[in-house]
């Protein structure tokens, strides 16, 4: 640029036409690297923005349809938290409608009303005043310490009843010509006073409802099996059934159902539905055994008392097997036993209305036993989906449960039960002439 400018008038003007031709060429010449873009920054691969809305709404067909077939086969919880996810996944999709629909029915059949979960939305700042952290704070309660029932009333009425056989049992012996006159004043005396202590004895045990329940029910349907057996026994071959030996009877009954109360009791296993459960199945089993007796009319009015008294401990050996493995509440059993004694008492209206010769009695009687069954098949099939999910013992630790199947196992936590029956055949090292079965009896877990 020197150059031109010293140059004289003609040859400096083409000196610059020059220039600002050779300035066009470089910037020709540069152009296209000045227009290529700039290589895109690395984006984060796991950032919000990385997910396909397409995407998405797949997975969330997915998780739908999962959930549709959980629902479909009575899974619940599992059904409403598939749907929960694909909330969470496409919120607004297509899949959203059917996945509150399913969180809908879930609820419903789960008992919780006015509870549909939403996805979860961004997190807001914490906006709580800072805690000092040297100040203590209560620990809150867990759901063992807080019982969903006062035991109270339960504790007195079992050990109202319990009082009241010991009670009727010693003052039948005080006059035996006369039984009712002892029995009656001490048993009410101790039914009061047994009343009024055991709740007391709960309170120092800590026990809660379903122990009080378990152990109530061990001596009520202990008492019932022994004063059955009592007056089996007295008025086997023509022999005279007399009070004072049904209610020593029942006192022994009771107390040793008492005392395997106390076991379950201590086991803690047992909530108030299966508890309610056992109570439902022993009636059922009492109930059966005399009209089974009617159907059989026995030579001797004896051998009712022995079916009854059959029939109640089989129904609280099935109960006890039963329970841990169904969904039962007192309030569920109730309407069984209901339906069953409806079911039962039906077929006596053909006695009441009809001749009573040993035909129509044997009618009566089987129809009964079929009644008292459908009865109970009926209540257990319409209440299939009343308080799923409440069968639950609050603080009770779960069991091992791997002892080998047995009708009586033992647990490598060192917990007895009840098991069922564990048929197999035989080795053929054992049979080579014949082929057989074996039944385990006991199998335990060290």
């Amino acid at each position: 640029s020197l150059s031109c400018l010293a140059a004289p008038g003609v040859v400096r003007q083409k000196c610059m036409v020059l220039r600002a031709l050779l300035a066009l060429l470089v910037l020709g010449m540069s152009a296209p690297v000045l227009a290529q873009p700039a290589s895109p920054a690395p984006q984060d691969p796991y950032g919000q923005g990385a997910q396909d809305p397409m995407l998405a709404e797949q997975i969330a067909q997915q998780l739908v349809g999962r959930a549709q077939e959980l629902l479909d086969a009575k899974i619940y919880v599992d059904a409403k938290q598939l749907a929960v996810e694909a909330l969470v996944e496409s919120p607004k999709g297509g899949a959203a409608d059917h996945a509150h629909a399913i969180i809908r029915d879930a609820n419903q059949a789960l008992g919780i009303h006015d509870e549909e979960p939403a996805p979860p939305i961004e997190k807001q700042p914490d906006l709580k005043p800072i805690e000092d952290p040297t100040q203590a704070k209560p620990e809150p309660k867990s759901s063992a310490e807080m019982p969903a029932h006062d035991p109270k009333l339960a504790a007195q009425v079992h050990g109202a009843f319990y009082g009241g056989v010991i009670g009727a049992a010693i003052g039948a012996y005080l006059d035996t010509d006369s039984p009712a006159s002892g029995a009656v004043p001490v048993a009410a005396i101790g039914g009061l006073v047994a009343g009024l202590e055991a709740p007391r004895l709960a309170s120092h045990w800590h026990a809660d409802e379903a122990q009080i329940r378990t152990v109530g029910s061990g001596a009520t349907w202990g008492g019932v099996i022994g004063g059955l057996l009592a007056g089996t026994g007295t008025g086997a071959n023509g022999g005279n059934v007399h009070a004072p030996g049904v209610l020593l009877g029942g006192a022994i009954g009771s107390t040793v159902g008492l005392a395997g109360g106390i076991y379950y009791a201590h086991e803690n296993e047992l909530t108030r539905g299966d508890v309610a459960l056992v109570d439902t199945f022993a009636g059922i089993g009492t109930v059966g055994g005399l009209t089974i007796g009617m159907l059989m009319q026995p030579a001797q009015a004896e051998a009712y008392s022995l079916n009854a008294a059959l029939g109640a401990a089989a129904g609280v050996v099935v109960g006890l097997v039963a329970a841990p493995q169904t969904n039962t509440t007192p309030r569920r059993m109730l309407r069984v036993a209901g339906l069953a004694a409806a079911g039962g008492a039906v077929p006596f209206v053909i006695l009441a209305a009809g001749p009573s010769d040993s035909g129509v009695q044997r009618g009566v009687g089987a129809l009964s036993s079929v009644g008292l069954l459908a009865g109970a098949w009926l209540g257990f099939y319409l209440t299939r989906n009343m308080d799923v999910g409440l069968d639950i013992k609050d603080g009770a630790k779960p069991g091992a449960d791997d002892a080998p199947a047995a009708v009586v196992g033992r647990d490598s936590d060192g917990h007895w039960h009840l098991g069922g029956l564990a048929l197999e055949p035989l080795s053929p090292q054992l049979a080579t002439n014949q082929r057989g079965m074996t039944l385990d009896v006991l199998g335990g877990r060290f």
